[in-house]
């Protein structure tokens, strides 16, 4: 049973809002352009995974994907995927590098397009996490649960290789999406002892969904992108042209004659995600490039979203999960 499904990561929505709101000639697209293909990568990776993870024939298992868990109040650890049981847990690695991969002990090497670079070795990584959240369940429950893990290459055409001086340990740590289910079986085979209740088993689980916490990342200041750099206005999703006015209570763009009732309502997720999770009449004015204060107020009021603050600085709160629902 999944009983935390995988959502697209909300560092792409992130990446994606902000190219389109971002100069073409803007000197850090290509780095963000370059940092949101590569975790698009990462993210297939983690689905094809998620493929091979639903068809385990295990009964009594909770699977959760994409958990960030905290080691103390500022630092945090995360896990792919997470197998699951009142006997054991299997933390699993999605990696879907290209090219050709060597695991040495203290580093895996990649070899593409005839240039070589080094990573740090996702085995040591994995058993990083395995370790943390062994911790975390003895901390709470005073249990020590038999765990394991694997790295995942899921790119098929990927070669994997090992040094011979570490193949003894990285050959039976890195796997390919296929084998997942043998390798789990097998460590099902081993771990026949439940080591807690039910109600115990349900206490951890519930426990894992409260302690995660998404990442909420600062891109504007990473990738020294200024606020002022953001494009205003609506942007057509017909023509791709910011070119949307407000006309007849709908939006309509003046360079394809595309109406759009709702077309503001991408515009405020891409606000979200981009520069702020609060707006104010005037903000919203500005953004959508309207003059009318009754008309943001008209707009901001159908959206029912939660506000603080009187009538003249009333600041509202944003949510994407409102906001997609009213799309």
């Amino acid at each position: 049973m999944v009983k935390k499904a995988r959502a697209v990561p909300l560092r792409i929505l992130v990446l994606e809002a902000l190219l389109r709101r971002l100069p073409i000639d803007h000197p850090g697209r290509g780095t963000i352009e370059a940092d949101l293909i590569r975790r698009k990568a990462g993210f297939k990776g983690e689905r094809s995974l998620d493929y091979f993870m639903r068809h385990l024939p295990f009964n009594g298992h909770y699977i959760f994907q994409d958990l960030r868990l905290p080691l103390s109040d500022n630092i945090f650890f995360q896990i792919d995927s997470l197998l699951l049981s009142n006997r054991y847990f299997i933390i699993y690695d999605a990696k879907h590098y290209s090219g050709t991969l060597t695991f040495e002990e203290q580093q895996m090497l990649r070899t593409y397009e005839n240039l070589q670079e080094a990573f740090p070795n996702p085995i040591v990584q994995v058993e990083n996490q395995q370790y943390h959240l062994g911790s975390l369940i003895r901390n709470h429950l005073n249990i020590t649960l038999p765990n394991t893990s694997f790295v995942v290459i899921t790119n098929p055409s990927t070669i994997i290789r090992f040094d011979p001086k570490y193949e003894h340990v990285s050959s039976q740590k890195v796997i390919r999406p296929t084998v997942v289910r043998q390798k789990s079986e097998l460590f099902w085979r081993e771990q026949q002892k439940p080591f807690f209740s039910d109600s115990d088993f349900q206490q951890l689980s519930h426990l894992l969904l409260k302690l995660d916490t998404p990442l909420i990342s600062d891109v504007l200041g990473e990738f020294k992108v200024s606020v002022n750099d953001i494009i205003p206005g609506i942007l057509c999703n017909i023509c791709s042209t910011f070119t949307m006015e407000r006309k007849n209570g709908s939006w309509v763009c003046t360079n394809c004659g595309n109406p759009d009732k709702r077309a503001h309502i991408q515009a405020l997720i891409d606000y979200f995600l981009v520069v702020a999770n609060t707006i104010t009449n005037q903000q919203l004015r500005q953004y959508l490039r309207i003059p009318s204060i009754s008309v943001a107020l008209k707009l901001l009021s159908s959206l029912n979203l939660p506000y603080e603050g009187t009538y003249r600085n009333r600041v509202y709160i944003l949510s994407l999960e409102k906001l997609e629902k009213c799309l």
